[in-house]
């Protein structure tokens, strides 16, 4: 295969759309939310994107065992846009639901996730014991061969925070960064069900010394507010977890800080291996934008797959601008140390408030 692809961001920045473009592309096996689901929303990066080797056996239970935050969201019937698994076909129920028939499998073949599935169970545990990265890599190249792709791009949700690692693992890999606005991602963040889960997760964490929805363990449980004590995973209810009072400032300060840590962890890219692209200069000129991503990626740029790509791409919005003016100065204040990370970076100004 040629060089792979990583496509990184904060998430809630449009980069969902990017892997819609990417799977498009006659060549692209475009892989999508594996790190995120994976992971459990981040919970347990440590484990599943180490340095240190795998067996076949345990890399497959990565991939198929149901993890507990995602299943606990989908038991309360929050479901996120980004779990395209047909329910109403497959053989799956949501609160058993494997990491990667979550999306990864639908995106690529979404007339028959399941039978992909199998095919993965019957293989991937008898791989060899290798770096965790190789066996990535293993299973990219095996999915690329099934469905006829020589490149893979990965693209996650909130990827951009496990940047460190996937250039670790990934070396070889040329990088897009896609940014958008911080105002407007910290707004989508503060009502995605994602983000809302993984911000819980990191205070009970906080809170309680130990991960609640993975150890029975309730020590310091009286430290916890009546909010966040109604989300412990014996107690969660979907009225709970929508009336958590996650603000948009609070998301805009996390945004910050997932962009200057990104942008330093970029600094080792080579920049002719390193594309930063902003959202809304693929909304306001998608031709060409995506022209330069495909000559970034050092492809002739097929114009069969330019024309259904830009017409993928819509209008965007900035929800920011409908604010009143506090509250849009407290977000924009929130956002101000990213922006000035970017600016830095080279990346055009975003519009300040009135």
């Amino acid at each position: 295969m040629t060089a792979p692809l990583l496509v990184l961001g904060t998430g809630r920045c449009g980069s969902t759309l990017l892997s819609e473009i990417l799977r498009d592309h006659p060549s692209i096996l475009s892989v999508s939310e594996l790190v995120a689901f994976v992971t459990d929303f981040g919970s347990r990066i440590p484990q599943v994107l180490g340095e240190g080797p795998v067996d076949g056996a345990t890399f497959w239970s990565w991939l198929a065992e149901p993890q507990p935050l995602q299943s606990l969201l989908l038991r309360h019937g929050l479901r996120m846009n980004e779990v395209i698994y047909p329910f109403e076909r497959g053989r799956f129920t949501p609160d058993a639901l494997p990491p990667i028939l979550q999306a990864t499998l639908p995106h690529l073949a979404p007339e028959d996730p399941d039978a992909v599935f199998d095919a993965l169970a019957a293989e991937v545990p008898t791989w060899p014991t290798a770096p965790a990265a190789d066996q990535y890599r293993r299973l990219f190249v095996w999915l690329g061969a099934r469905l006829g792709r020589r490149r893979w791009a990965e693209r996650s949700g909130g990827g951009l925070r496990v940047t460190p690692r996937l250039l670790a693992a990934f070396p070889e890999a040329r990088v897009l960064h896609l940014v958008r606005d911080g105002r407007n991602t910290a707004i989508s963040m503060a009502s995605h069900i994602g983000f809302r889960m993984a911000f819980i997760h990191a205070q009970l964490v906080e809170m309680l010394g130990v991960d609640p929805f993975r150890s029975p363990i309730r020590r310091d449980e009286e430290d916890l507010s009546d909010e966040l004590a109604a989300l412990l995973p014996e107690r969660f209810s979907r009225r709970a977890f929508e009336d958590f009072d996650l603000s948009p400032v609070v998301c805009g300060h996390y945004w910050s800080g997932e962009i200057t840590l990104g942008l330093k962890a970029l600094e080792r890219v080579p920049p002719e291996r390193l594309l930063t692209m902003r959202y809304e200069d693929l909304c306001a000129d998608p031709v060409s934008a995506l022209t330069r991503l495909g000559e970034f990626l050092e492809d002739e740029v097929d114009p069969g797959w330019l024309s259904r790509a830009a017409a993928r791409v819509g209008q965007g919005s900035s929800a920011w601008e409908r604010l009143p003016a506090r509250q849009a100065a407290e977000l924009h204040e929130a956002c101000q140390p990213g922006f000035a990370a970017l600016a830095a970076w080279g990346v055009p100004a975003f519009e300040e408030p009135r």
